[in-house]
């Protein structure tokens, strides 16, 4: 009896042993496929520098097709050969596309510089990228860009201009003010009241004191708040005689990024990721809608907030834009194999990492085993039913550096993601640091990406 359980036992082991190698056989033969279909489907681009001119990136033209909408993602927020290789995607989009927005991950309210910087010729583009707050962004990388961005709109033959919007919310403060100057011209004694509920969120170092307060604070917060847009709804025919139809509509909408603050702030300690990401698709289709039904935004964020699948645990930004737009937007990834990038540090800062290759087992690794050193890919290219469909459709680990970053991470900077919820993939073999301008407004840390 024994000897046939022992028997039966062996047996199990033996058919566990036999379909563990047969799995790690059939994974091996897929990357095999996935690697040698996406050399054939790849598009070699010729360089991230700006300076190149646009053929070859003319070749990602049935990519693009007729969207109205290209979110460009990236694996880091410190990496110089994606920002560059975005300028280089701009240029293409608005030159032969007709786009007419660059859409970055920062507030919607200290954007609004930039934009007169870029479209009306005010101020200058360093001040105005330090009144962004975020170190991510305040680099030569960006800089440049801006630069370019001014030079197209000042030739008159660009009869439609290109425009810069943040479409975040994380942070009160400017959005409260520019709602308390429009209420003291409309309504005195609102703004009045108003004072008050703003009171926390006054001034930087206010809102750093209050970001730390419970959740309930954030809550009675969002109540009140709230209760003021109810106002601004029910007496917008007044308020808009005591200005215009514009002042009411950006006013209402600093509201809305208050409220969209206080909402982040409350749901912080529960983690919940998708309570930003939903406020920023929110403000993307409030963008579009105000520059009316030609308007064309190229979006730039992290991987994991274009990206059409989850974020955390729940929607991210572009899951509820495709939602929302449907075909009429295309989702970029970006992926490099090895290099340098720059990122937060506890207790240390903003400082420089170096990584080495990626295993060849994970998405950048197959996206490597091309030899390829910069390409694009069309993932919805893929032959349906096959081997090369069911691997991008299963989770697969993948790069993913935020704004904070660590040589200890347990999972060493990776994450798992759906390749195929990315519409096209962008590979950069190996990567440099994006270059932090010399002079910068204190950076804030809200995010992990």
């Amino acid at each position: 009896m024994r000897w046939g359980v022992c028997f039966v036992l062996m047996l199990g082991l033996r058919s566990g042993g036999v379909d563990a190698q047969q799995a790690r056989t059939t994974e091996k033969s897929s990357v095999v496929q996935v690697t040698e279909w996406v050399k054939g489907a790849a598009i070699p681009l010729a360089g991230t520098d700006p300076s190149n001119d646009l053929t070859d990136m003319e070749r990602l033209d049935a990519m693009v097709g007729d969207a109205r909408i290209v979110a460009m993602g990236e694996a880091t927020h410190g990496t110089r050969e994606f920002f560059q290789l975005k300028h280089r995607m701009l240029e293409y989009l608005v030159e032969k596309k007709g786009f007419t927005i660059l859409g970055i991950e920062a507030n919607w309210p200290e954007s609004l510089a930039i934009n007169d910087y870029v479209v009306n010729e005010v101020g200058d583009a360093q001040s105005a990228l330090d009144g962004l707050y975020f170190w991510t962004w305040n680099t030569e990388e960006v800089l440049d860009l801006l630069h370019w961005m001014r030079k197209y709109n000042e030739d008159p033959a660009h009869t439609k201009k290109v425009k810069f919007f943040g479409f975040d919310g994380q942070i009160a403060r400017l959005a409260a003010t520019n709602v308390m100057n429009y209420l003291a011209k409309v309504d005195p004694e609102e703004a009045k009241n108003a004072a008050k509920i703003f009171e926390p969120v006054s001034d930087l170092k206010k809102e750093k004191e209050a970001a730390k307060k419970s959740e309930v604070f954030w809550e009675r917060q969002e109540d009140k708040l709230l209760a003021i847009e109810n106002k601004f709804v029910s007496h917008k025919a007044a308020y808009v005689k005591a200005s215009s139809e514009k002042e009411w509509t950006m006013a209402q909408h600093n509201l809305e990024i208050t409220r969209q603050a206080a909402e982040i702030y409350s749901f912080k300690q529960k983690g919940n990721v998708s309570t930003r990401d939903r406020a920023m698709a929110k403000n993307v289709r409030w963008i579009l809608e105000q520059e009316g039904p030609e308007a064309k935004i190229m979006l730039w964020a992290h991987n994991g907030h274009v990206s059409a699948g989850q974020l955390g645990g729940g929607a991210s930004m572009g899951n509820q834009l495709r939602q929302m737009y449907g075909k009429d937007m295309v989702v970029c990834g970006f992926s490099f194999d090895e290099g340098s990038f720059q990122a937060l540090e506890k207790g240390r800062g903003l400082r420089q990492f170096t990584v080495g290759p990626a295993s060849g087992d994970t998405l950048d690794g197959v996206l490597a085993a091309t030899g390829i050193p910069l390409f694009a890919v069309d993932l919805r290219s893929a032959p349906a039913d096959s081997a090369v469909a069911k691997w991008l459709e299963s989770p697969q680990r993948m790069r993913s550096v935020g704004a904070l970053y660590s040589e200890n991470a347990r999972d060493g900077g990776f994450v798992e993601v759906k390749p195929r919820d990315f519409d096209v993939l962008f590979f950069v073999q190996k990567t440099s640091a994006a270059h932090e301008n010399p002079k910068g407004a204190e950076s804030e840390t809200h995010g992990s990406r």
